[in-house]
């Protein structure tokens, strides 16, 4: 087939808009190649995007587990401590001396299940967290709880297999003053045990939120910095 030579000529040559002459069939080849380049460019960030945005989900995401487990420990820790000192108190305004005078004790009753309820929670937090400090006061704890599980016991609160503590209202409430102050009252007893292990469960919950928060964020940017800006597809 004889090709008419103003197509060639147009073909190999022709002028632009401003008066530059340019080659058509290089400027076509010119556009296919820098499709496929800014194709491939644009594939490059939306791909770092995306691996970027996984990163920060999952270090966000994992930091906001991390800080909610601690906080509730931290929280449940403060709670027994509070509820274990007033019931270690031996004040003349304490909760045994306000009893006797009063003849009832159901404030006293009422602080126990308190304490109880949020030991439980404590525990359960320990557990989950699974750290070596954090096994080490389980096993603490588990330790008082196993050596005064017949006192307790005659109090209506029961030690279970994994160390939490059940209550029977009805035996708890009808249990004397004495007997009550006997396993809980006074710095020796199970409260003021219990709540000076509480408190140094507070202690390293807190410390472990502030930890946790800075090795997360440092990672994270970290793994930012490792894979490059956004922009350096660009470079």
């Amino acid at each position: 087939m004889r090709i008419p030579r103003n197509y060639s000529s147009a073909l190999l040559s022709g002028r632009n808009r401003t008066g530059g002459s340019y080659s058509l069939l290089q400027s076509a080849l010119s556009r296919t190649s820098r499709g496929r380049r800014l194709s491939s460019r644009n594939a490059q960030v939306l791909s770092g995007l995306r691996q970027k945005n996984n990163i920060f989900n999952n270090a966000v995401l994992g930091t906001a587990d991390q800080q909610k487990l601690y906080y509730n420990m931290k929280y449940h820790a403060q709670q027994v401590c509070e509820y274990g000192d007033k019931l270690a108190d031996e004040s003349k305004t304490s909760l045994f001396a306000k009893a006797k005078e009063s003849g009832s004790n159901a404030e006293i009753v009422a602080n126990i299940k308190g304490l109880v309820s949020q030991y439980n929670s404590m525990l359960g937090n320990l557990r989950e967290s699974g750290t070596r400090t954090d096994n080490n006061y389980l096993s603490q704890l588990n330790s008082i709880t196993g050596m005064n599980s017949s006192e307790l016991a005659s109090c209506g609160v029961t030690r279970k297999m994994d160390g939490t503590l059940e209550v029977d209202d009805k035996k708890l409430a009808a249990t004397d003053l004495t007997t009550l102050e006997k396993v809980w009252g006074g710095k020796s007893g199970f409260a003021g045990r219990a709540a000076l292990w509480a408190d140094s469960v507070e202690t390293t919950a807190e410390r472990s939120m502030d930890a946790q928060a800075s090795s997360s964020y440092s990672k994270l940017f970290n793994d930012y910095g490792s894979r490059g800006n956004y922009f350096n597809f660009f470079g």
